[in-house]
C-alpha cells in the first residue's frame, strides 16, 4: 500500500465513523422522543410546551403530543436512512 492509498483510505473512515456516531444519536433520539411526555419548542424569546399529561393527571394535549412525536421519529428514521445511503456510497 501507497501513501496515497492509505490518505485515502484514513479520509474514507473518518468520513465513515462520523456518519455512524450521526447515525447513533439520531437512534438515541428517536429513542427519547418515543418515550417522551413533553414535548418543548424553544426559540429565542417564544416557548411552547405541550404535554400528554398535565400535572394535575388530567389529559392535556396528548393527542397533539402523539402526532407530534410520530412526525418527529419518522423525520429521525428518514434522516438515518438518507445517511445509511451515503455509508454504503462510502
Amino acid at each position: 500500500m501507497d501513501r496515497k492509498t492509505l490518505e485515502y483510505m484514513t479520509d474514507r473512515t473518518k468520513k465513515a465513523t462520523a456518519i455512524v456516531n450521526k447515525i447513533d444519536g439520531l437512534t438515541k433520539q428517536a429513542e427519547q422522543l418515543i418515550n417522551a411526555q413533553e414535548i418543548r419548542f424553544k426559540w429565542n424569546t417564544t416557548q411552547v410546551d405541550l404535554e400528554s399529561q398535565a400535572y394535575n393527571g388530567n389529559r392535556d394535549s396528548a393527542r397533539v403530543v402523539a402526532k407530534i412525536k410520530t412526525f418527529a421519529v419518522q423525520a429521525v428514521n428518514e434522516e438515518i436512512q438518507q445517511l445509511e445511503e451515503e455509508l454504503a456510497a462510502l
